[in-house]
């Protein structure tokens, strides 16, 4: 299946403390308003802060792994689905075929090619 060669996408975050600084610089350059507030945080919560980013960052991946997992078997669905309505598609055609057949013979032949194309998809 073409999903299974699919290259696992993930997002990696910041795990060093400096990498995240600059992360959250960046952050108060764009959003200056919220500049006073991480900084009254910061101060008061100096301590709690490597703990809290760990837990965060651990969070953060499990539920990318979560995400991910999902969106796999979503994919897996979506190719399973797409597979019946081209079953689907064959089928009504023959069908089509067989209704609008000018004689018996090509209507026996019609049907014939939809029960075939029906064992296929059993099989």
């Amino acid at each position: 299946m073409p999903e299974e060669n699919k290259k696992k996408m993930r997002m990696t975050l910041p795990k060093k403390e400096s990498d995240l600084e600059k992360v959250v610089e960046e952050v108060m350059e764009l959003h200056p308003e919220m500049a006073h507030e991480h900084e009254h945080e910061h101060h008061h919560h100096h301590h709690h802060h490597h703990h809290d980013i760990d837990e965060l960052l651990h969070v953060v991946d499990t539920l990318i792994d979560i995400m991910n997992s999902r969106v796999h078997n979503l994919e897996e669905r979506c190719s399973l689905i797409v597979e019946d309505v081209k079953l689907l598609y064959k089928l009504v055609g023959t069908l089509f075929a067989a209704i609008y057949a000018r004689s018996e013979e090509e209507k026996r032949k019609a049907l014939e090619e939809a029960i075939k194309i029906l064992e296929a998809h059993r099989a």
